[in-house]
């Protein structure tokens, strides 16, 4: 046997409705007659869902995409925690 169409899965759905469902099946079949809004919800950025700009970066003056620069401000971040560190 070949499968149902949708189609006639539902005229076969709607012959098995009971009287008390009727006005429930109505409304919802109403409710399809509104506009759809085919805009997607927001996405979070991954920023977001981190929860906001971390404050453990590093602030510079300087241009921290540059590889040397980042690596200088590294060092000198470990060696003031260091230096911290014994001198508690």
């Amino acid at each position: 046997m070949y499968p149902s169409s949708p189609h006639q899965q539902l005229l076969q759905a709607i012959a098995n409705v009971q009287e008390q469902q009727i006005p429930i099946i109505l409304q919802f079949i109403s409710s399809l007659d509104s506009p759809i809004s085919n805009t997607a919800p927001k996405t979070q950025t991954v920023l977001e869902k981190m929860g906001g700009y971390p404050k453990f970066l590093l602030e510079g003056a300087g241009n921290l995409s540059d590889r040397d620069v980042r690596k200088k401000a590294i060092a000198d971040k470990i060696k003031a925690k260091h230096q911290a560190r014994h001198h508690e």
